[in-house]
């Protein structure tokens, strides 16, 4: 999801909340599962909510925070593939410690045993797949 909405983003500044579900990508998740995520992304600060007026409701847009990292130099790279079933496994987006996990804390990304494996095991998903491909 958090690549529907950064591609949203950088085209349109942003999409509505309540359009998600409308977007061919997130057609199979159900709303409430949306908002979940939504939630948990917010909480990451990988996505920000505005409150927009209208017509005297009050709507939400969405927005990806831009993360300005300086990219990796690397002699060889290699592309992990996510689906959308991939990003809603992320252990992160059910963890009861979210909004307590960080740098130099007692739960923090880097020691989380759960996102080790899940990180590893896609790694090697992405990696098996693309020596099939390269194979053939």
């Amino acid at each position: 999801m958090y690549e529907v909405i950064l591609r949203e983003t950088e085209i349109n500044g942003g999409v509505m909340q309540r359009k998600l579900k409308e977007i061919e990508e997130l057609k199979s998740i159900k709303p409430r599962q949306l908002q979940h995520i939504v939630k948990r992304l917010i909480k990451m600060k990988l996505v920000r909510r505005l409150k927009v007026p209208n017509n005297g409701k009050t709507s939400y847009l969405l927005q990806a925070v831009a993360v300005l990292e300086k990219p990796v130099e690397s002699k060889e790279a290699f592309t992990i593939k996510l689906s959308i079933d991939d990003i809603i496994e992320i252990p992160c987006l059910t963890c009861k410690y979210i909004t307590i996990c960080g740098t130099s804390r007692l739960h923090s990304s880097s020691k989380c045993n759960l996102l080790t494996k899940y990180l590893i095991s896609k790694t090697f998903k992405s990696f098996d797949s693309t020596n099939q491909r390269n194979k053939h």
